[in-house]
């Protein structure tokens, strides 16, 4: 599929505050774009979208997903599949975030190097999918969080081989547990990786030129992985007033995945002690949330996407929770294009995601309507680009249908 394209008679929400544009033509070449005119470039073979007023955008990026996971009421339970139904996991999920208008993700932690795999046949223009900058294995202590699936290192020293682990095997992220989790068994609010263990891993993966996301939801935890050095808090379901001063002092970046805890409920499955602890700090949460947003922390938008009922392409029900919650609408699109594309930027990496200019990479999102003036008209797109190479939304429905009826519930 071609990488070049041009599109016709639209309306562009230009540059890192989405200012709008009407043009002509958009051009793309070699997956980049080269030019936003109000004239009608002459056509030369290349092929050609016309839009008839449509508005287009960068295209979405969720910041915290799980490709391989199937959102099943236990989630973690689908590591344990067959590895065929685990890729194609991977391949629906991709589709489903294309069908989404997501055209990155940042996948925050598989058991092997399956979203490593998946990732280097998208990124490499082999297969249709979004843009994936993947961890591989979640680093995580001894009994901490994720355990049973993670990388579990004990000691600086133990911690900067398993950074070094994960970079070897394609890692463009790092992702290390700072406190408990709400999903696996112990106390979220008890830090975990100390500042030595985590400063240690940082170190070896800001060598690289890689980012590290820290899985953190109390103040301690938040604390120390700032301190440590950390790029990313994720979650933050329990955070206090000084951890947002610490993140904007810091210029570390919130990704909240408020609306993971949305669908959990007794009686659908879930293990009883997620629900237990997931109810007790759903409101919690979500008010946290609002005082980060009213702080001024610097956002990006993410879903833990693959978690308990939670499937990946819902991203604009987190965005519209940050909208509730404070931010205005162009505000949280920010969060999932502007702001979050400088999370996924992979090291060595020219162009400028997440953000609609010449010279950035060509991920679009056309919508019907102006998005700005209400996000629900984003459930849709009309059309999405990746890498820009349009893609053909109709297929994506029909090979859905087709893959879907394998990633049946597994066996409890």
């Amino acid at each position: 599929m071609s990488s070049d394209l041009i599109l016709r008679n639209g309306i562009a929400l230009m540059g890192e505050e989405l200012r709008e544009k009407p043009f002509g033509s958009l051009v793309v070449r070699q997956g980049v774009i080269t030019e936003v005119t109000a004239e009608q470039v002459p056509a030369d073979g290349t092929p050609e979208v016309e839009l008839r007023g449509a508005f287009v955008l960068p295209g979405l990026i969720d910041c915290h997903v799980h490709f391989d996971l199937a959102a099943h009421a236990a989630p973690f339970l689908h590591w344990d599949r067959a590895p065929f139904v685990r890729s194609i996991t991977c391949f629906h999920n991709g589709l489903l975030a294309l069908r989404a208008g997501i055209t990155s993700v940042r996948d925050l932690g598989s058991v092997d190097r399956m979203t490593l795999d998946y990732a280097g046949q998208v990124n490499s223009g082999e297969l249709l999918g979004p843009r994936v900058v993947a961890a591989g294995r979640p680093i995580t202590m001894t009994g901490g969080h994720c355990a049973d699936y993670g990388r579990i290192a004990n000691g600086a020293d133990d911690v900067r081989l398993a950074v070094r682990e994960q970079l070897a095997a394609g890692a463009g992220v790092v992702k290390l547990m700072a406190t408990g989790g709400i999903s696996s068994p112990g106390n979220p609010g008890l830090p975990q990786l100390g500042i030595s263990e985590l400063a240690a891993g940082i170190e070896e993966a800001h060598k690289a030129g890689v980012l590290v996301a820290a899985h953190a939801h109390a103040p301690q935890g938040i604390t120390n992985a700032i301190a440590a050095g950390v790029d990313t808090i994720e979650h933050a379901a329990f955070a206090e007033d000084d951890n947002y001063k610490q993140m904007i002092d810091a210029g570390v970046t919130l990704v909240p995945t408020v609306t993971a805890l949305n669908p959990i409920a007794p009686g659908l499955g879930i293990p009883a002690a997620t629900v237990e602890k997931s109810l007790k700090a759903r409101e919690t949460y979500r008010a946290n949330t609002a005082k980060a947003i009213a702080a001024g922390v610097r956002i990006a938008a993410g879903t833990d996407a693959g978690t308990a009922f939670n499937p990946i392409g819902g991203l604009l029900d987190e965005l519209m929770m940050y909208v509730d919650r404070g931010m205005t609408a162009t505000e949280a699109l920010r969060a999932a294009t502007v702001t979050a594309g400088t999370l996924v930027r992979r090291a060595g990496e020219d162009a400028p995601v997440g953000v609609l200019a010449v010279g950035a990479r060509a991920d679009l999102l056309v919508a019907e309507r102006d998005p700005r003036k209400g996000l629900e008209v984003l459930r849709r797109p009309v059309g999405v680009v990746v890498g820009g190479r349009s893609v053909d939304l109709g297929w994506v429905e029909r090979t859905l249908a087709e893959v879907t009826p394998v990633l049946v519930e597994p066996p409890a």
